[in-house]
């Protein structure tokens, strides 16, 4: 993952500031892939345990820690609930969907203090910060390019 960044950003000019996202999901060496990531210059958005705990936000809420599998099924009757519609990791309207139905600026918010927390409690490590999300920086950045 990191190899394919280093390689894009070498040969297309468009992506100047390199970015990969992942969650945390069955990943082992997922603290080492960021310090890694962040060693070579790429800005990490991750996610602990698994993306929709990021998607979580959006509808007001980062429920506690929970694997990856309910957590997503849990993310999924919400989503439903709130939108009217099945939730699917490949839809392509899923980002206006939660803009429409959720509330982005208190996704950022909650995200952010959900960090805050975790570095208050000691922990330092993304591995041990679960719930968690850093994906709120990469929608700033691009929420800040496009004022």
């Amino acid at each position: 993952m990191i190899d394919k960044c280093l390689e894009l950003t070498a040969y297309e000019a468009q992506y100047r500031i390199p970015w990969i996202i992942f969650d945390r999901d069955q990943v082992v060496n997922f603290d080492e892939i960021i310090d890694e990531a962040k060693r070579k210059g790429i800005e990490v958005g991750w996610s602990n345990p698994c993306m929709e705990i990021w998607l979580f936000a959006y509808f007001g809420a980062i429920p506690p820690c929970m694997g990856s599998v309910k957590c997503c099924s849990e993310f999924a009757a919400l989503y439903e609930k709130k939108t009217g519609q099945k939730y699917s990791k490949a839809s392509m309207d899923i980002y206006d969907k939660l803009c429409k139905y959720g509330n982005e600026e208190k996704a950022i918010e909650l995200a952010k203090m959900k960090m805050e927390q975790h570095l208050r409690d000691g922990k330092i490590k993304p591995s041990e910060m679960c719930p968690a999300s850093t994906v709120y920086e990469l929608v700033q950045e691009i929420k800040r390019k496009l004022e």
